[in-house]
């Protein structure tokens, strides 16, 4: 099972060394991103909007720099802000792990997502629903895939964990599991229950997707422990990925996260939470 490694990161991970801001674009500051993950980052009409790219737009304004937004290929954007080249900021819904953390660093997480399993209601080859403890409730256990060929999104946190499962050693180590990537979740919805079993992705665009999308329900994966009490959900943090030694920038990024954490209203919810819900127009009126 792939670890999340948390505790490396829980007041950001910051190079020895400070250096300038990069040079590139002048004072411009580009943001790579894959605008298919909303409320992350998404496209409307032409123009790529988000929970990620509000941010950022906050940190060009303190920074007093304007924020160039790049739609690539999301496998390509931590190789990108580690080069430094062309980008220094990556935001996409971005998870922190061991082999990124080699690769560049990564601001305080600022958001908690579970993954879940999006299948088509009625489909023989769905994954088996089981039952987890009683505040849990209904949920599709990693072994329940064993055999199946599953859809994941090429480079997201849900193919590195379907990876290391499917790997020997790993829960479905040598149970003929087949992995099917994806460029675009849309794509990899609408080949449910004809290519893949399922499609395995983050909680928030999972619920979405089926929202979207008649026949097709999602519930959370879960690791099974010795029993229901301990069963363990799959879950990572979001972060926004800077190029090693951009110091300056990587500080105004966590400034401008822990003030949205810390503005917490009156149901709860911090400034992260309400980005989200109005992206995903769930955002209520007092």
């Amino acid at each position: 099972m792939k670890k999340l490694v948390t505790s490396l990161v829980a007041a950001g991970v910051i190079a020895a060394s400070a250096v300038g801001l990069s040079a590139c674009g002048g004072n411009q500051l580009v943001v790579y991103t894959e605008a298919g993950f909303a409320p992350f980052e998404y496209l409307d009409g032409n123009s790529i909007v988000g929970v990620d790219v509000d941010i950022m737009n906050m940190v060009g304004e303190k920074l007093g720099r304007e924020v160039v937004f790049e739609n690539v290929a999301f496998d390509t954007i931590v190789d990108a802000v580690s080069a430094g080249r062309l980008t220094n900021v990556g935001a996409a819904g971005l998870s922190i792990t061991e082999d990124r953390l080699e690769k560049v660093d990564f601001s305080i997480p600022y958001y908690t997502a579970s993954l879940y399993v999006i299948y088509r209601v009625g489909d023989e080859d769905a994954p088996v629903i089981s039952q987890s403890t009683t505040e849990n409730g209904e949920v599709i256990y990693w072994d329940s895939l064993a055999g199946k060929n599953i859809g994941i999104q090429g480079g997201t946190t849900a193919d590195l964990f379907l990876s290391d499962e499917i790997a020997e050693g790993g829960t479905l180590g040598g149970t003929n599991t087949r992995k099917t990537d994806y460029d675009s979740l849309a794509v990899a919805v609408n080949d449910i229950g004809q290519t893949t079993a399922a499609v395995i992705i983050d909680e928030l665009p999972a619920r979405t997707l089926v929202a979207n999308n008649s026949g097709l329900a999602c519930l959370p994966l879960f690791y099974k422990g010795d029993t229901v009490e301990e069963d363990e959900a799959a879950v990572d943090q979001y972060a926004i990925a800077v190029t090693k030694g951009q110091t300056e920038l990587l500080d105004a990024i966590n400034e401008v996260l822990q003030s949205l954490i810390d503005d917490v209203d009156s149901d709860g919810n911090n400034g992260i939470d309400r980005l989200v819900m109005q992206h995903l127009d769930l955002a209520t009126s007092d």
